[in-house]
């Protein structure tokens, strides 16, 4: 069994704060046995890490919307209720990544607040020695236009691709949600699909976009930003 301290060492040249060189990035593999181990993913400014009890107060804080505000609305599962919060979340802090068949939600904590000011997450779907799977992520609106979720999904594929050994990532959104696939195209996502009229939103089917990166290009892109 690995000790977190070995986890911890392999996220950081993941994330680029050990050896130089996207290569490590794809031979870094998630070994799954590792009960307990945090995932602590950390950037300049974010934390992405495993849900907490004292999180509470700035999910319920950072999940508050308008009623018309569709996009958000249909992004938060738990009801603006301190017991629903503790219900949605409480099986994030175990559950292992091979288990996210459905969804593995990680907290986005701003270390200048050393708060929770949103959310990202996963789904896998082994497929032999690999992993394919969906990603997303929700922001509370204070806090939106300041790159955190790029920083906070830069920090997750990373981990996906590098620990975990993602194959491919893809992610979803509607037409109209223009902040969040440009999200995709600035982690270097290509659109892989265009679907007509096919989610029902207040007003409608609407259209919506497939967003999809392999492994190998993640890699390129990230290489690319280092140069």
């Amino acid at each position: 069994m690995q000790s977190s301290d070995d986890q911890h060492t392999r996220i950081d040249a993941v994330l680029g704060r050990g050896p130089p060189g996207m290569a490590a990035i794809l031979d870094l593999r998630y070994t799954g046995d590792m009960p307990g181990t945090p995932i602590r993913l950390e950037t300049d400014r974010l934390i992405v890490r495993r849900f907490q009890e004292s999180d509470v107060p700035a999910i319920l804080d950072y999940s508050r919307h308008d009623a018309s505000d569709e996009h958000r609305r249909r992004n938060v599962d738990w009801e603006m209720t301190e017991t629903s919060v503790r219900k949605w979340w409480a099986p994030m802090m175990t559950m292992r990544p091979e288990e996210a068949i459905n969804w593995l939600s990680l907290v986005i904590e701003l270390k200048g607040e050393s708060r929770a000011i949103g959310n990202t997450g996963f789904n896998a779907k082994r497929i032999g020695d690999a992993f394919q799977g969906q990603t997303g992520w929700f922001v509370g609106e204070a806090y939106e236009g300041n790159g955190y979720v790029t920083e906070a999904a830069t920090a997750l594929l990373d981990y996906l691709f590098g620990a975990v050994g993602f194959h491919r990532v893809y992610a979803m959104t509607s037409l109209d949600n223009e902040r969040s696939w440009g999200v995709m195209e600035r982690l270097g996502m290509r659109r892989e699909a265009h679907f007509v009229r096919n989610c029902y939103h207040d007003d409608g089917w609407v259209d919506e976009f497939v967003y999809a990166i392999l492994a190998e290009e993640w890699a390129a892109h990230r290489a690319g930003q280092a140069t």
